[in-house]
Parts: structure tokens; sequence; C-alpha cells
């Protein structure tokens, strides 16, 4: 009985200490979580927001983009909708929470909606660059999109 209830406290002292060490590790190694990179024609391009990801896509503030990249964007809080444009040959109306949207006047589908966060609308990076006429590729062990694009002065 005697050698029964040793090896009760013993376990119960062995596995208290592991509990306890690993809290300790958990409290002075914080989590680091690495922020996703926007490169454009080399140069790193600032986000008034981080960017955020869901389901592998990454969103990035929409006018920030748009501008960038030679366009402009624009919310109209009528419509719950956004219009990224280009040059008067390019158009895009996406509706917040609906993948319909109409490009050059015809309707169309889009693969993500956009999303509304307050002060700013989030896009789908990879697809409004490419719209907008951007080269994409991304660098996954440096967490990097480089957009490419000529820009006209």
């Amino acid at each position: 009985m005697l050698r029964k209830l040793s090896a009760f406290f013993l376990t119960a002292a062995l596995l208290t200490g592991s509990v306890a060490a690993t809290a300790a590790f958990a409290q002075s190694a914080p989590v680091q979580q690495q922020k996703i990179k926007v490169n454009l024609n080399g140069k790193e391009l600032a986000f008034p927001q981080d960017i955020v990801t869901e389901n592998g896509v990454a969103y990035v503030n929409s006018s920030t983009l748009a501008i960038a990249l030679g366009g402009s964007a624009a919310w109209d809080t009528m419509s719950k909708s956004l219009l990224v444009a280009k040059d008067n040959k390019y158009a895009l109306r996406m509706y917040q929470n609906s993948t319909f949207a109409y490009k050059n006047g015809k309707e169309t589908r889009v693969p993500y909606a956009p999303r509304v966060t307050t002060g700013a609308v989030l896009v789908p990076l990879v697809f409004i660059a490419q719209e907008l006429g951007a080269k994409v590729s991304y660098d996954a062990k440096k967490l990097t999109y480089n957009l490419t694009i000529e820009i006209k002065s």
C-alpha cells in the first residue's frame, strides 16, 4: 500500500512539474506571427491596415492597392458596393458579401467579395491586382507577394 501511495505521489509530482515547466516556457516564448508583405516593382507597398488572410486569400486596403496600380477605388454606402476603375477602360463594381459583380457594365461573378471594416474596404489582393494589370507571384518562404506593373507617369 505504501509503495502504491508513493508511486502515486511521485507520478503526480512529475506531471505537475512538467505542466508547470510547459506553462513557464509558453509565457517566456510568445507566439511570433509573421506579417505578409506586398512588394510593388521591387519596393514594399505599405497598407494602412494589416493584411488579413482567410482561407488562403489575402485581403488588402482597396484604395491603397488601386492607387498604387494606377487606378482608383470608391465605396458607395447606398448600394454597399465598391467601384474599382482604371484608365476609363476598366470598371469593376463588387458588392459587400456577394460574388455578384459588374465588369465594364456586364454581369459577372468575382471569386471573393469585398470586406468592409472600420474605415476601409478590403479586397482580395491577387484578384484585384491582376484585374488592374499587375503580374503577381508569391514567395511562400518570405510570405511576400510580388507585383509588377508598368506605372505610367
